[in-house]
C-alpha cells in the first residue's frame, strides 16, 4: 500500500468523524483565545497587549542576523531592541511561569532560509521547553512555525515540538501530515468580499469547503489578509473558522468578549 493510498484512506476515516466535529463546531462559544495576533510586533505594545488580551495566538516574524533571530517585517526594519528573545520568549518564560493555565500559540514565520533559522528556534527557544504542548508531551505553548517552511520531507528532521502552518493540504504523505500544526489560507483567493454588506453565496461556499477540508484532516484553519472587520469577524465565526486574524487587537477582543457575532 503506498503512501497516498494510506494518506487517502486516512482522510476518508477522519472525514466520518469530522461529521459529529461539525455539529459540536456549530454551538462553539468564541473567545479571545481563538482570536490571532497578526505581525503582532507592529502594535504599539508587542506581546503583551495580545497577552493580556487573552488572545490565544500570536504571530511574530524573523530573521537570522548574526546567530540571533531577530523581529522585523523587512530586513530594514532589524533592529537590537527587536530581537525575538527580548519581545516574545523573556515575557514568556515569566507570564507562562505565572499564568500556570495560559495556553497560547506563537506562530514563528520564517521571512528567510530555513536552515539557518529553525536551528536558532531550537537553540533560542530552550528556556520554554518545559511548556511545549506536542504529541506525547502535553502542554500549554504550541510552536508553529510559518512562512518559508521546509518541504513535507523535511519537516519530519524537527523536533516533534516544532509544526508547521502551511496554506495547502495536498502532497504530504499521512507521516509528514503529522508535522502540520496549522492551515492558513490567504482570504483574497476565495473571495474578493470587502467585509461590507454580504458576503456571495459561492464565496462562502467556496471557504466552507476549505473549512471542511481542513476540519476533515483534524487540522485548525485561519484566514489572513481578510477584510479586518467586525462583519468579516462574524462571517468567519458563522462559517467555523477555527482562528480569527486580527490588526486590531482590542477591538476584536471587546468583540468577541461581548458574543457580538
Amino acid at each position: 500500500m503506498n503512501n497516498s493510498f494510506k494518506f487517502n484512506a486516512l482522510i476518508a476515516i477522519i472525514a466520518l468523524s469530522s461529521v459529529f466535529a461539525s455539529c459540536n463546531n456549530s454551538t462553539k462559544t468564541y473567545t479571545p483565545a481563538d482570536a490571532h495576533s497578526h505581525n503582532d510586533y507592529k502594535n504599539s505594545i508587542p506581546f503583551y497587549r495580545a497577552y493580556n488580551a487573552g488572545f490565544g495566538s500570536i504571530e511574530a516574524d524573523v530573521f537570522a542576523v548574526n546567530g540571533q533571530l531577530m523581529v522585523a517585517h523587512k530586513e530594514e526594519e532589524i533592529t537590537p531592541a527587536r530581537s525575538l528573545k527580548l519581545m516574545y520568549i523573556d515575557p514568556l518564560v515569566d507570564k507562562l511561569k505565572k499564568d500556570t493555565a495560559r495556553k497560547l500559540r506563537l506562530l514563528i514565520e520564517i521571512k528567510k532560509d530555513y536552515t539557518i533559522t529553525l536551528p536558532l528556534v531550537i537553540t533560542e527557544l530552550k528556556p520554554l521547553s518545559q511548556y511545549f504542548d506536542y504529541p506525547g508531551h502535553p502542554g500549554r505553548l504550541s510552536i508553529v512555525m510559518t512562512g518559508a517552511v521546509p518541504p513535507g520531507q523535511v519537516m519530519l528532521n524537527y523536533p516533534a515540538w516544532i509544526s508547521f502552518d502551511v496554506d495547502h493540504m495536498a502532497g504530504f504523505t499521512a507521516q509528514q501530515f503529522t508535522k502540520i500544526g496549522l492551515i492558513s489560507v490567504p482570504f483574497d483567493k476565495y473571495s474578493k468580499w470587502n467585509g461590507a454588506g454580504e458576503m456571495a453565496n459561492a464565496d462562502a461556499d467556496r471557504i466552507t469547503g476549505l473549512i471542511d477540508s481542513a476540519h476533515a484532516l483534524g487540522r485548525k484553519i485561519r484566514f489572513f489578509a481578510i477584510p479586518d472587520t467586525s462583519t468579516c469577524w462574524k462571517k468567519l465565526i458563522r462559517l467555523h473558522a477555527d482562528v480569527i486574524g486580527t490588526d486590531h487587537i482590542n477591538e476584536l477582543a471587546d468583540f468577541l468578549n461581548k458574543k457580538a457575532y
